[in-house]
């Protein structure tokens, strides 16, 4: 990154009454936001007060008022990531979606599913798992960590499909790399040349303002329990017009063939509380910092990762001009900690037990990086405190 683009100091702490929305044990620092999120405490009230209704009454909400119920659910969210709300459908994981639309599709042997290298390890294992059902092929296109800017990832994907490419899926924000991909050019060129595409947007509510129709793949699918806040099992599928009338959801239930809305909103009895509590996750992420939330941890993930690789001695994956950065940044570390530790993940609870901080370590294209992530808790003494540690464990 140039120092033409380095934020040189750290954007302003929000202040304790931010930290003390949320529940974590604050003698950690926790910098692994991307992975599970953290559910603020008002949003758990309220996860918790429609657990209280529901075993209060049990046939009369989830028979009589759920249907209803899950409607406003999908109408807020709708309003919030820029999409129709009877396109949308409640599953309980971006892993999920993508199952979903797997086992959607008619497959014929010999079809190919395009990823990249960049891609989440649980929906690669998804498509090894359709490979040995359906004779479909698993295509990965390597994405270079020397990125110049969108042009290269958009152009890498394009020049790897081929007359047998019948599925795209693609990342909006990469797990691994923390890099943001100009989905919507994607997507625009599959459709452009009758692909199917499904974007991979687990990281990207909540991190990036969203208009999912306006992207206009075939499927978006996305964790709300990550960047939205809300409780564990809260994610959607939003199918296109075209795609919506053939979708199902992975569990058959009673109302297959009733419609996309009805089959998501009813996947077997489960807990509606974390579907039902959505709506106060996004009220809490809109009011936390009003217009501000998004920016404010870009802008930290920004200065945190230019700071630390200078100080490591690399680079910051992706443009100097950190047009491809959400809320997370991968910055490589210094070698000197391979040849001391047997593992990543080992050099990861080394840094958890004996520096009390909580942050990914990841494997990816021959180096070790560590992944920061920037959320309105967030202070710069927390990535100042991993930087010292990282700096003391290689030296």
């Amino acid at each position: 990154m140039s120092d033409a683009c380095l934020p040189h100091t750290a954007p302003a702490s929000l202040g304790t009454r931010v930290r003390e929305a949320f529940q974590l044990d604050w003698t950690y620092r926790f910098l692994n936001h991307g992975s599970f999120g953290a559910v603020p405490r008002i949003v758990e009230e309220a996860a918790c007060q429609w657990r209280q209704r529901l075993e209060a009454r049990p046939i009369a909400m989830v028979g009589r008022e759920m249907a209803g119920l899950l409607g406003e659910v999908r109408g807020r969210i709708g309003g919030y990531l820029g999409c129709a709300p009877e396109r949308i459908g409640l599953v309980t994981n971006a892993t999920s979606g993508v199952g979903s639309v797997l086992a959607s599709i008619q497959w014929a042997p010999g079809d190919r599913i395009l990823l990249t290298n960049h891609g989440y390890n649980a929906v690669r294992q998804a498509v090894h798992r359709a490979s040995e059902r359906w004779g479909v092929e698993c295509s990965i296109t390597d994405i270079p960590l020397s990125i110049g800017g969108d042009g290269d990832v958009a152009d890498a994907i394009i020049r790897a499909i081929d007359p047998r490419t019948r599925l795209v899926i693609v990342d909006h924000v990469t797990s691994p790399t923390a890099l943001v991909f100009p989905v919507a050019a994607i997507a625009a060129e599959c459709r452009r040349r009758g692909i199917l595409c499904l974007v991979d947007g687990a990281h990207a509510p909540g991190m990036l303002p969203l208009q999912i129709d306006a992207i206009d793949a075939d499927w978006y699918t996305g964790n709300l329990h990550k960047w939205v806040c809300a409780p564990k099992g809260s994610g959607v599928l939003v199918a296109s017009e075209r795609t919506s009338v053939w979708t199902h959801p992975e569990t058959t239930s009673h109302f297959h063939g009733s419609g996309f809305v009805d089959e998501f909103a009813w996947q077997g009895t489960r807990d509606f509380a974390s579907w039902l509590a959505i709506p106060a996750a996004i009220d809490f992420v809109e009011g936390v910092v009003p217009g501000g939330a998004m920016s404010h941890n870009r802008a930290l993930a920004l200065w945190a990762s230019a700071r630390m690789a200078d100080a490591f001695g690399s680079e910051v994956i992706g443009p100097g001009d950190g047009s491809m950065t959400g809320s997370m940044a991968s910055i490589p570390l210094p070698r000197v900690l391979e040849d001391r530790w047997p593992s990543a993940q080992e050099f990861q609870a080394r840094l958890y037990d004996q520096h009390r901080i909580e942050v990914p370590i990841i494997e990816f294209g021959g180096r070790w990086h560590v992944r920061i992530s920037a959320q309105v808790y967030n202070l710069a003494e927390d990535y100042l405190a991993l930087e010292a540690a990282v700096l003391a464990e290689a030296s």
